[in-house]
């Protein structure tokens, strides 16, 4: 029997590592440019752009949240829902309030890839396409500004609550105001579905009842160690969590987003070096000085590169914490590139109903335009009314 030649398992390691930076090509721009800067700035790992306290605590949020997805609790409660729609406004309704709500606590990602696969093949034999586009594209809006409730909600919520180190009420006073926006927006929105009648008997399956209790629990004490803000508190939670999910389901660990872990790492290294630049930092800072720019231009920066690069990238240019938070919040919403929540939208989407995308992608990209809109109107009365 021939041995393998020796180049082999060297260039297929190579090819695997080189397909596991393909794999994110937000990760893989940050990268390379964080190792030039390595190179050729000066890279400050101890500075106060480097936070570990965010690197950890989002590690073992995504721990939690993996296990919350394993228990097939949100799943559930999607079934029982649709199960009492009567019509087709209804469907859409509880769809788009289990997105909304279920948000807060399992991240944005997850409530999509949850609610969205579900929702698609739910709607497939509903004659009124417009309906059910429409009803697609309230799922996202949505997510996202369930999502931005909580600074545990997001990685961009819990950045920069950790970077500007915003007292837990008014944070909760700004971002409760906007959820409260976006709950009246969204069911104003389902007026827009026709009542059509349907029928819908779909198999409701058990969640895992004791691995939903175990979550629960981690989940609150994540939480409670976000809020208290204490570093040493959320060391030592973020150890709990690492520790009960390695003895208990150490099968989550292969779950996390390790992409979103390392670009985090090189957003850090890259803003660190720039901040050092005075020349580009002279020219960027007027843009973000009043609360108004550093909404609307943290909104306008996320349609492009997104909602987490461009709250890491507008952060030491501002003393507006809050705007900044409420404008990746609503960032996050708009074009394809606006966050990765959007990218997972789009993808299951045409994914799942390839024949039908260009009519999901219209009523995507119209609602999303409206609702970005109406957001920034509303966001920039809600910075007015609590400065």
């Amino acid at each position: 029997m021939e041995q393998p030649l020796p180049e082999q398992p060297k260039q297929g390691m190579l090819g695997t590592i080189w397909n596991w930076f393909k794999e994110d090509k937000v990760f893989l721009v940050s990268f390379i440019l964080a190792v030039i800067f390595i190179i050729f700035g000066n890279a400050h790992f101890t500075t106060k752009f480097f936070d570990y306290k965010v690197i950890v605590t989002v590690f073992a949020l995504m721990l939690v949240v993996a296990g919350f997805r394993d228990t097939g609790l949100l799943r559930h409660f999607g079934q029982t829902l649709v199960n009492r729609s009567k019509n087709t406004r209804q469907l859409v309704r509880f769809t788009t309030m289990l997105s909304f709500i279920s948000s807060i606590f399992f991240t944005n990602d997850v409530a999509i890839l949850t609610m969205l696969p579900l929702y698609l093949i739910l709607t497939k034999n509903i004659k009124n396409r417009r309906s059910v586009y429409l009803g697609a594209s309230f799922i996202l809006p949505a997510v996202h500004l369930g999502s931005g409730l909580l600074p545990s909600g997001n990685p961009h919520n819990l950045y920069l609550y950790s970077f500007f180190k915003i007292p837990t009420f008014d944070f909760l006073k700004g971002t409760g105001l906007m959820f409260i926006a976006g709950f009246i927006m969204l069911n104003l929105a389902c007026f827009f579905i026709a009542k059509d009648p349907i029928e819908i008997d779909t198999h409701v399956n058990h969640f895992r009842h004791r691995h939903t209790f175990v979550y629960v629990i981690l989940m609150i004490l994540m939480i409670a160690a976000v809020l208290h803000g204490d570093k040493i508190l959320l060391y030592i939670a973020a150890a709990i969590v690492a520790v009960t999910v390695f003895f208990y389901q150490r099968k989550l660990f292969k779950q996390v987003d390790y992409h979103l872990l390392l670009t985090f790492v090189c957003f850090f290294i890259i803003v660190g070096n720039i901040s050092t630049i005075t020349v580009l930092t002279n020219f960027l800072r007027p843009f973000f000085q009043s609360v108004s720019g550093s909404f609307l231009g943290t909104i306008i920066v996320s349609q492009g590169i997104s909602n987490i690069p461009a709250s890491v990238l507008i952060a030491p240019f501002t003393t507006h914490g809050l705007a900044v938070v409420l404008g990746a919040d609503v960032g996050g919403i708009g074009t394809i590139m606006a966050s990765m929540a959007t990218l997972i939208f789009y993808k299951v989407m045409t994914l799942q109903a390839f024949a039908e995308r260009k009519g999901f992608v219209r009523y995507f990209m119209i609602t999303n335009t409206i609702f970005v809109i109406a957001l920034a109107v509303i966001g920039l009365l809600v910075l007015h009314f609590i400065s």
